[in-house]
């Protein structure tokens, strides 16, 4: 179910299909009053990390698979405003010239999303935000590469210098 559920996930965000992480898990066969919970525990990568590997693993697939990459992505779409443009569909072709700025990064699209239930970022002190970039890297240790590790490792290493050098020293195990 596992599987199913990480196959549904992937084809959810690259496919035609628009469903949410508990609709993956129902149709994965979890049970419907459990399934927001198994979809949360799936994709959290300390309850679950080989679901998180494999999910990383089949988008990688699905990238490969459909041979995208940025540049194939531009030329499509001047492909297709130039062919707008002869259409005389001036909206169409405005709207891919629009994309093809995105993807090379002329524009920045901002979206402020509130997380609730998450910690607030934008009031957190430059401590605050560290040790919470340092839980990330330590969440995601297991799925970084080993160029992702070797950094994770330098880092532990750095913040207990840093520890010892203001005489703070931390006796608890931060994992």
């Amino acid at each position: 179910m596992q599987k199913k559920f990480a196959r549904y996930y992937v084809e959810a965000k690259y496919g035609n299909q628009s469903l949410s992480n508990t609709e993956c898990a129902i149709k994965a066969g979890y049970s419907a009053d459990s399934a927001y919970q198994r979809a949360y525990e799936l994709l959290n990568p300390r309850i679950s990390p080989h679901v998180v590997s494999y999910i990383g693993k089949l988008q990688e697939d699905f990238r490969l698979k459909n041979n995208i990459d940025p540049d194939k992505h531009m030329a499509r779409l001047h492909y297709l405003g130039q062919l707008a443009e002869q259409n005389k569909m001036v909206g169409v072709a405005l709207r891919a010239e629009e994309l093809r700025g995105k993807v090379a990064g002329y524009y920045i699209d901002r979206q402020i999303i509130k997380n609730k239930n998450g910690p607030d970022y934008d009031s957190m002190s430059s401590e605050e935000l560290e040790d919470a970039m340092n839980k990330m890297l330590l969440d995601y240790e297991h799925i970084l590469t080993p160029k992702g590790k070797d950094l994770v490792e330098r880092k532990q290493k750095h913040n207990e210098e840093q520890r010892k050098k203001n005489g703070k020293t931390n006796g608890s195990n931060e994992r």
